[in-house]
């Protein structure tokens, strides 16, 4: 996984397809499939559970089982094997769940970045969906409203068959549940519960509401919907006791032009109302049907909107919010997150098969579907201290556990499950500035406050616990027999030195701004069309392309700007070995002015290392930090800065997005396993023998349990 950007670019084809009404399914799901027939059928075999947990890092956990933290990972590394697992290139999540899933490297699936780009527009975009087509459905205006006119639907980026299907075919009964990218859903006859890159109602990856009687209080660049409200005094009492407010949800699709991308103001809306006790720091919150009193730093449960996308209940749409109480009096601050897709009629497939979801949902009650459930984003705006984001991510924490729960109760001998927990990544991304966990000696992070590490610095170590707890359960519940896979995607490093890429290249004669003159913070910068920051940027016309020879997008992709590929492409094909050469011993060479560090350890031509089904759409080179590296997020979507590197003071404190060697995931089996050196892929192939299958087409691995 890696950080939460600002939302890309997208096609009216991408936010209908985030907002697909759906109906609801009566389906019952049973916790065993029929076999089918459309394959090879396996023999039968004991039953495979895999625990995945994201970001988890062999040498923290080692030190942990070390100090007698982890006895649950002890025992299980004592009686079976531990060791170190290779990760992907790059060592991102989307690319290395696509991996796991699939047991092909990335030119394989076609999953490269989180980030990827059209090269008919130099745009940013999201990953998981292919670029537009162009073609946008015809409409008919009736009574006001607009009526698209078919349009395709928008399918997963990721090729390849997943183990689960391959499993399913042979008769072996597979759930799979929160795997990132597998969203948009493909269909399945596995249970899959989608995960990680799953958008909640408004089609982004999380926005939530602030609410508030003072705008002075938010800064201008924040990544929240503002509203900012009155406490009125309606029983003319003298005490402010009623706030009238709304919460924005999907876009009002039926009033939007195809291809036309949503304003402000072109969502659908749900009105709510507040009621402050007169007394005590308690709000009332009044939401349809529902209702909740919640003290003033405490989280509602889940209450129920339902947004109308065309009269009489035509087509309602539902999701679940949760609401915050940050603060009463003085001054009112009320949180509320990103409204997730309601489990229970979900608006969009967010699941297979039909009613799997709101078969959970019956098990469990509301639970988290948006894919990055954390909320990082109003810690980074400032509106969350540590304190808030701690107690908003034991409610994620306690989702996870109770849907490990449900798997296991549904797991029975010959299955194969799938669990995803997301309790260390998001965490040691946003918590590593209070304290090293791989380093406890290490100097402290650029962004380390004394106030806040007093109380937060083992918080990481914590999440490493709760894990520790969650593997006592899963071992104390499988049948005997049972193959017991935990691993991760990648490990974690400290994050203290931003790289501005692109400024780099601008500064080494590689990418051309226009008109370059001078500005305040620094000559290569120049103001830019959109109006935004003043700073040049990829997607808004500041690139003099018939110069630019290289460009980066995405967190470790640079692009040749090639004639014939590119739309305004300038580097002949003959020449692009002559400057990858010269750009590759240029990047290895750089140093850093700060302590002479190397920020980049390594730089791989993705023709070098992708199979080719795929690699034409790969970054032309893939760049490999050094620890304490990374790409910002402004090089990332293509934004041009006034300096290469500088000092990392921001939450984003820990990263992954470094050259593979530096952050391995980890593999603990409950067999002796009788080698190592093992990578992702390999788990993919492991699972398919274990069952008695093949490889599946593409798969590059080995089996973990071979001699």
């Amino acid at each position: 996984m890696t950080r939460s950007i600002a939302p890309l670019p997208s096609s009216r084809r991408a936010a209908r397809a985030a907002l697909a009404a759906g109906t609801a399914c009566v389906a019952t799901l049973l916790a065993a499939s029929p076999a089918r027939a459309d394959g090879p059928v396996a023999e039968p075999k004991p039953g495979a559970f895999v625990l995945g947990i994201d970001g988890m890092d062999p040498v923290i956990l080692q030190r942990l089982m070390d100090e007698g933290k982890m006895p649950e990972f002890k025992r299980l590394a004592a009686e079976g094997s531990f060791q170190p697992l290779g990760t992907v290139n790059p060592p991102q999540s989307p690319v290395a769940w696509s991996s796991f899933a699939t047991g092909m490297d990335p030119g394989g699936h076609g999953i490269f970045d989180f980030v990827h780009r059209d090269p008919a527009t130099y745009r940013p975009l999201a990953s998981a969906t292919p670029p537009p087509s162009g073609e946008l459905p015809g409409a008919v205006h009736l009574f006001g409203y607009v009526l698209p006119l078919g349009g395709e639907t928008v399918g997963n980026n990721r090729s390849g068959k997943p183990f689960w299907d391959y499993l399913e075919a042979a008769g072996v009964p597979t759930q799979v549940y929160r795997i990132p990218g597998n969203y948009p859903v493909p269909d399945s006859a596995a249970v899959t519960l989608s995960g990680m890159g799953t958008v909640d109602m408004r089609g982004e990856f999380g926005k939530y509401t602030w609410y508030t009687d003072d705008a002075f209080t938010v800064a201008k660049d924040h990544k929240a919907d503002l509203e900012i409200v009155t406490v009125e005094d309606e029983d003319l009492d003298g005490k402010p006791d009623t706030v009238h407010t709304k919460l924005r949800g999907p876009p009002d699709i039926f009033h939007l032009e195809p291809g036309q991308l949503p304003g402000s103001n072109d969502f659908l809306v749900a009105n709510f109302d507040v009621h402050v006790d007169p007394e005590q720091p308690v709000l009332w919150i009044k939401f349809g049907t529902d209702e909740a009193v919640v003290r003033e730093g405490e989280f509602t449960d889940w209450m129920h909107v339902s947004f109308d996308a065309l009269p009489m209940g035509v087509m309602p749409m539902h999701g679940i919010v949760r609401f915050y109480a940050k603060q009463v009096r003085p001054g009112f601050r009320l949180y509320a997150s990103p409204v997730n897709i309601d489990p229970a009629s979900p608006a969009q497939p967010i699941a297979t098969p039909d009613g799997a979801a709101e078969a959970l949902a019956d098990e469990l009650g509301p639970y988290w579907t948006q894919g990055f459930p954390e909320e990082i984003n109003a810690l980074k705006d400032g509106l969350f201290d540590d304190d808030d984001y701690e107690k908003q991510i034991a409610l994620v924490h306690a989702d996870g556990e109770r849907m490990l729960a449900a798997a296991l109760a549904r797991f029975h001998p010959g299955q194969c499950t799938f669990m995803y927990l997301s309790d260390i990544d998001l965490q040691c991304h946003m918590e590593w500035r209070h304290g090293d966990p791989k380093n406890p000696g290490a100097p402290h992070h650029p962004a380390w406050r004394e106030e806040t590490a007093t109380r937060h610095a083992l918080d990481i170590e914590s999440h490493y616990r709760n894990c520790d707890r969650m593997l006592g359960d899963v071992r104390r519940t499988l049948p005997e027999g049972t193959l017991l896979m935990v691993m991760s995607d990648h490990g974690f490093a400290a994050y203290t030195r931003q790289v501005h890429m692109n400024t780099w290249l601008a500064d080494h004669g590689y990418l051309f701004v226009k008109e370059k003159r001078s500005h305040p913070d620094g000559p290569a910068l120049i103001p830019s069309p959109d109006g935004a920051d003043g700073r040049p940027d990829i997607d808004a016309g500041d690139i003099d392309w018939a110069r630019t020879t290289v460009y980066g997008l995405g967190f470790n992709g640079l692009y040749l700007n090639l004639k014939g590929r590119e739309a305004r492409g300038c580097v002949e094909p003959a020449d692009a070995d002559a400057l990858v050469a010269k750009l590759t011993a240029e990047l290895l060479a750089w140093r850093d002015d700060k302590d002479g560090a190397r920020p980049v350890l390594r730089v791989d031509r993705s023709r070098d290392i992708y199979a080719a089904a795929r690699r034409a759409e790969a970054p032309d080179l893939i760049v490999g930090y050094n620890a304490g590296y990374d790409c910002s997020d402004a090089s990332t979507l293509g934004h041009l800065t006034a300096t290469e590197l500088q000092d990392n003071d921001e939450p984003w404190s820990g990263s992954h997005l470094m050259a593979p060697e530096v952050v391995p995931g980890i593999l603990l089996v409950n067999r002796k396993l009788p080698g190592a050196g093992h990578a992702l892929p390999d788990l993919t192939v492991t699972l398919m023998q274990h069952f008695g299958l093949p490889k599946g087409e593409g798969m590059v691995g080995r089996s973990i349990l071979d001699r």
